[in-house]
């Protein structure tokens, strides 16, 4: 009889403790559960990332605040290269906004994802790391990748750009803004005359949409209209405005329309119309091609067709110039010629002036880049701003360049503050800015120890071993003695 109330309290005793083990597991799963939901909607994961990558800020904040448009976010990662401080940063935003979502997708499973986004998305600016931020309302897509995530400053003493800080917060945030926004400032790029087209211009528009400006082509001759609230945008023409599309033009630019002009040394020189325009702002196009003479060499790269002009001081590049951000390349640049008539209703100013230099003109006979007799010689403007009051009181502007690569091509974009000008040209022509969110980049590398001198490093690398020696030595000669 007491055996087997012994057994059956064994037994009670083993049921009791199994049913304590399961409800404590139980109960630990639902608290992890809890816990983790609670984390991914407040974002109450602490941000131990350098710099506080994965923190966003007060602006951030009011963007989310007012968004009342839904936004998702694709993060495409190819396995095991996971950005783990931007899916962190995902994280918060998602958390501060019921309108911000997220999600983490591999492209090589679902490769139909970027035709279900948009219709508008390019394969070729889709990788397989990269984020898509999307609002299917507006109808509007960006695209991010690691380019945009890190800024750069040029280094004087290595003549290169290195990384300086991250912006991950930046760049989601004015992509959140760019894909919601009602409306946006408007480029209007011409088309239908042999210009530069959307792809040859890529890395242009690419930095323009980036920006939040909205970019479409006007075709004249098809009957698109300019509109008097945007820039117009003309890259390098080489065929002539008819009469009709120059009086178009004539009529935007009289309502207070600005023009955004460049010129190749190996467009036609003979474009009646299109000179006619030019005049009309007081500039002329001279023919050939910008020589540098090699002597003054700080006013070239590499090779003296490419041309590092002097920035002057105007309303646009004086900024960039107090700031240091004045180097630039014209790779093959024309020369303008300046009105010299006092008009009271016309100001010009020269923008980029060139070194001591030669106008060498292209002969198919002739391929060498010598100074020929009698070739022009001297400094030389290669952009310049325009004002011109027009019949109504108004007020029309045109920037003009010898020059097209330095928008349109990425190695510069990367290497020169080509960007930034062309950013401070717009912006000093067209009165409709995007909204600059003031994010400051925050620091994504720690500085590498630096000794300024080599004395203290050899003191550490001498004394240390010389100290444990004398250590040694005090420890050891009692102990002989004993």
């Amino acid at each position: 009889m007491k055996s087997i109330t012994k057994n059956s309290r064994k037994r009670n005793s083993l049921l009791t403790s199994w049913l304590v083990m399961s409800l404590t597991i139980v109960l630990s799963i639902v608290l992890m559960g809890a816990a983790d939901r609670l984390e991914n909607k407040y974002a109450l994961k602490q941000d131990y990332s350098f710099g506080s990558l994965t923190t966003y800020g007060a602006v951030t904040q009011e963007v989310l605040d007012t968004l009342d448009t839904p936004v998702h976010a694709y993060a495409l990662f190819s396995p095991g290269n996971e950005d783990l401080a931007l899916i962190s940063l995902l994280e918060r935003y998602q958390a501060g906004s019921a309108f911000f979502t997220f999600s983490v997708e591999n492209l090589a499973e679902n490769p139909l994802l970027v035709h279900n986004i948009s219709d508008s998305l390019l394969d070729s600016a889709v990788s397989t790391d990269c984020l898509i931020v999307h609002s299917k309302q507006m109808d509007r897509t960006r695209v991010l990748d690691a380019n945009d995530y890190i800024t750069a400053d040029f280094d004087a003493s290595t003549g290169q750009f290195v990384a300086s800080g991250a912006q991950y917060e930046d760049s989601v945030t004015e992509a959140i803004v760019y894909v919601t926004s009602a409306q946006l400032p408007s480029i209007q790029l011409l088309k239908g005359h042999d210009e530069l087209d959307l792809e040859e211009a890529a890395a242009m528009v690419d930095f323009l949409v980036d920006k939040n400006y909205e970019v479409r082509s006007v075709d004249l001759s098809r009957q698109d209209t300019l509109s008097n609230d945007g820039l117009l945008i003309v890259l390098s023409p080489r065929k002539d405005l008819t009469q009709q599309e120059l009086s178009d033009i004539m009529a935007y630019v009289e309502k207070g329309g600005s023009l955004f002009f460049t010129t190749d040394y190996s467009d036609p020189h003979d474009l009646p119309n299109w000179t006619a325009l030019l005049r009309y702002y007081g500039i002329g196009i001279v023919p050939g091609v910008v020589i540098t003479e090699t002597e003054d060499a700080a006013s070239y790269y590499e090779s003296p067709m490419y041309v590092m002009p002097h920035m002057q001081d105007s309303e646009a590049t004086t900024p960039l110039i107090a700031s240091g951000q004045d180097r630039l390349i014209l790779v093959g640049a024309r020369a303008l010629t300046l009105t010299q008539e006092l008009q009271t209703d016309l100001q010009v100013i020269p923008l980029l002036v060139s070194g001591q230099a030669y106008i060498h003109i292209i002969d198919e006979d002739n391929l060498s880049m010598e100074r020929q007799p009698g070739s022009p010689s001297g400094t030389f403007t290669l952009a310049a701003h325009s004002n011109r009051a027009t019949k109504d009181g108004t007020r029309s502007q045109a920037f003009v360049i010898g020059n097209s690569t330095l928008f349109t091509d990425q190695w510069l974009h990367a290497n020169t503050y080509s960007t930034e000008f062309m950013l401070e040209v717009i912006q000093t022509l067209y009165p409709e800015h995007p909204e600059d969110l003031p994010i400051a980049p925050k620091p994504a590398f720690r500085r590498p120890m630096v000794y300024d001198a080599i004395i203290l490093p050899a003191l550490f690398t001498f004394i240390m071993p010389a100290l444990i020696m004398l250590a040694a030595v005090l420890v050891l000669l009692p102990r002989k003695r004993l």
